[in-house]
């Protein structure tokens, strides 16, 4: 991973403090062109998907799982880190397929936004899925790490459960745009 350089920006020093699986800590000096030095501990993260994913009946896939870092079971959509190298779709494909146990043949990108570019890099790209079939016995594997519960809900119970998480609520946002709703 590396951290995005905008050209009129001087690093004075980079320090790799902690590389995990997920993503790298990083302190950096920096000099923006005013002249001002900032001292920063940023997540150099590769990014992630997050898919809205609407059945034949329209309702959405929702997913619960355990998020330790809040202390609580979160609902929310369908989502997951970009593996190095991987396409923004093929994550995305990958991710409905093992936490939903479901394929998708149309997909639409919503656009892509930084949930917390104060101190990480990360950018996620959200995409609507729909004409989904069940993956059936070719259905990959959740991570090893993961324990998913999985639900399909109409658009407006979706929206009212998973309003706290906030991917998840940029996504249903850009999806009311796309529609003009």
């Amino acid at each position: 991973m590396s951290l995005p350089r905008h050209p009129d920006v001087r690093v004075i020093a980079s320090q790799p403090v902690a590389s995990g699986r997920a993503f790298d800590v990083v302190r950096e000096e920096l000099v923006l062109p005013s002249g001002l030095r900032q001292e920063l501990l940023l997540i150099d993260h590769p990014g992630a998907v997050v898919v809205l994913a609407e059945n034949e009946r329209r309702e959405v896939a929702v997913v619960r799982q355990y998020r330790h870092a809040i202390g609580a079971w979160l609902s929310e959509l369908p989502a997951g880190r970009i593996e190095r190298g991987e396409h923004r779709l093929a994550a995305a494909q990958r991710e409905l397929d093992e936490e939903v146990g479901v394929r998708a043949t149309q997909w639409l990108s919503l656009g892509c936004f930084f949930p917390a570019p104060g101190f990480c890099s990360e950018q996620i790209e959200i995409f609507w899925a729909r004409c989904l079939t069940p993956s059936g016995s070719a259905r990959r594997a959740l991570d090893a790490d993961e324990e998913i519960a999985v639900t399909w809900r109409p658009w407006r119970e979706a929206e009212a459960e998973l309003a706290a998480d906030g991917k998840s609520v940029v996504a249903f946002a850009r999806w009311r745009v796309m529609a003009g709703l």
